[in-house]
C-alpha cells in the first residue's frame, strides 16, 4: 500500500490532474497506470504463499469436507482484498481531488484490475503447490511487475493490449470500449479458469488437461486477434461528455464540465458569424460544438457543424479569433505560407480580430519579421479596395494558396 500511495504521488496525481475538467475517467485510468503491476505482483506472491501455508499445514491430505475450490477462495480472500485496496485507493483520492464522482462508464478500467487480481492469485496459488513460497513468492512477484509494467513500454501490439494493464489514461470525453477491456483480461482469466479446470471432479487427468490448455490457449487467441489491427491506442469512446447548448442558427455547445457563460460565447460565436457572412467569407452553420470531448481524436468540421476549442477559447478570451480562423477553409492541405498568411490576415482586419491574430503570431517563433511585413503590406493594399474587390482577391488568394499544392 506504501508503493502504490508513493507511486500516485510521484506520478499518478500529476497524470489525473492535467486538466482541470473533473472528468471521472480521466481521474479513474491515470492512477491505475502505475497501480496495476504492482496489485497484481502482490496477488500473484501472496497467492503463492498462501498455497504453500495450506501445503505444508497438509491441508490436501486431509478428508475432503469442503471442495478444493472453496478451500483456495477462503485462502485468496484476505490477498485479493488486499490487492484491490492497492488499486481502490488512489483512485479514490483522485476522484475525491477532483471533486467528481464515479459513474458507470468510468469504472471500466477499475473493474478490470478487480477482476484480474484474483486470476493472478489463483495462478500463484497454483505455483505454490509445486514450488516453495520462500522461492516462488518473490519470484513470481518479480515476474508479474516486470510483465505487466513494461507491456506499455513496447510496440508490440499484442503485449500492449492483452497483458492487463490499460495504458491509456483517458482524455476529457473518452470512455474504453468495452472490446478493448475484454483483450486485456482475457488471456490471464484464460490461465486462471485452466488452473481451475484441473480441479474438475473428471476421472482422467488428461480430459482435464485437454479442458484448460483448450480454454488458455483459446482466450489467449482471441484476444491477440482482436488487437491485430490496433494501433498504439486501442479503440476508444470519444464525445461522452454531456453538453449544454443555447440558441439557433448557430447553436452554439460546450460540456457541462466546463461551461462558464453560455451566453456571453453565444453571443461572440454569433457576432462573429454574422460578420463573416456579411463579408461572403463563409456560410452560416447550423451547430458550433467544442471539440474538447473529442479526446485524442479529431473529428473534422462540417458545412453544418464546426468543432473549434470553445472552452480555451472563453478562457482566454478568445472565441470571435477561433470563430474565424475555423472559417478560413483553405481546398488543400498545406497552403503556401505567404499567400495564406496575408488571406488570414484580411478575415481578421474585417472581423475585428486582427489583435488576437497578432498576438498568435507574435508566439510563433518559425514566422520571420519579413514574412509578417510582406503579408501586412499586401493586406493594406486590399483594404484599399471595393469591398467585391476585397472578396475577389480573397477567394483567388485561396485558390493560388493550393496551386502549388496540386
Amino acid at each position: 500500500m506504501g508503493l502504490v500511495l508513493f507511486y500516485y504521488a510521484a506520478v499518478g496525481s500529476e497524470l489525473a490532474f492535467r486538466q482541470d475538467f473533473g472528468w471521472a475517467p480521466t481521474l479513474v485510468s491515470a492512477p491505475l497506470q502505475v497501480s496495476y503491476a504492482f496489485a497484481y505482483g502482490v496477488a500473484a506472491a501472496l497467492g503463492v504463499w498462501e498455497s504453500g501455508r495450506l501445503r505444508r499445514g497438509a491441508i490436501w491430505g486431509l478428508a475432503p469436507a469442503r471442495s478444493r475450490y472453496l478451500i483456495a477462495a477462503q485462502a485468496l480472500a484476505p490477498v485479493v482484498v488486499l490487492a484491490w485496496l492497492m488499486l481502490i485507493l488512489p483512485v479514490a483520492i483522485a476522484l475525491v481531488q477532483g471533486g467528481a464522482l464515479p459513474t458507470p462508464t468510468s469504472v471500466g478500467p477499475l473493474l478490470l484490475g478487480m477482476l484480474l487480481c484474483p486470476a493472478h492469485a489463483t495462478i500463484g496459488f497454483a505455483v505454490g503447490l509445486r514450488v516453495p513460497a520462500v522461492v516462488g513468492a518473490p519470484v513470481l512477484a518479480v515476474v508479474v511487475w516486470l510483465v505487466v509494467a513494461t507491456s506499455r513500454a513496447t510496440s508490440e501490439r499484442w503485449r500492449r493490449h492483452t497483458l492487463g494493464q490499460y495504458q491509456v489514461r483517458l482524455e476529457f470525453g473518452e470512455t474504453a470500449t468495452l472490446t478493448s477491456l475484454v483483450a486485456q483480461a482475457l488471456p490471464t482469466v484464460g490461465i486462471a479458469v485452466a488452473i481451475g479446470a484441473l480441479w474438475l471432479p473428471l476421472r482422467h487427468l488428461a480430459v482435464r488437461l485437454v479442458i484448460g490448455a483448450a480454454v488458455a490457449v483459446s482466450c489467449a487467441v482471441a484476444a491477440v486477434e482482436s488487437t491485430r489491427d490496433w494501433e498504439t491506442t486501442p479503440p476508444l469512446n470519444a464525445a461522452q461528455a454531456p453538453m449544454r447548448c443555447e440558441g439557433t442558427m448557430p447553436r452554439v455547445c460546450l460540456p457541462e464540465a466546463t461551461v462558464g457563460d453560455l451566453a456571453a460565447v453565444h453571443a461572440d460565436v454569433t457576432a462573429a458569424i454574422d460578420d463573416l457572412v456579411a463579408l461572403g467569407v463563409s456560410e452560416r452553420p447550423e451547430v458550433v460544438t467544442d471539440s474538447l470531448p473529442d479526446g485524442r481524436g479529431v473529428r473534422p468540421s462540417t458545412p453544418e457543424t464546426w468543432r473549434l476549442a470553445l472552452t480555451n477559447g472563453e478562457r482566454q478570451d478568445n472565441v470571435r479569433f477561433r470563430v474565424v480562423d475555423e472559417a478560413v477553409r483553405f481546398p488543400c492541405s498545406s497552403p503556401d505560407p505567404a499567400i495564406a498568411l496575408a488571406a488570414m490576415m484580411w478575415v481578421t482586419e474585417r472581423t475585428g480580430t486582427a489583435d488576437t491574430h497578432e498576438e498568435f503570431l507574435a508566439g510563433d517563433p518559425y514566422l520571420e519579421t519579413s514574412e509578417r511585413q510582406s503579408a501586412r503590406t499586401a493586406v493594406d493594399t486590399v483594404l484599399a479596395m471595393t469591398e467585391e474587390e476585397q472578396l475577389t482577391w480573397y477567394l483567388q488568394a485561396l485558390r493560388e494558396s493550393c496551386e502549388a499544392d496540386a
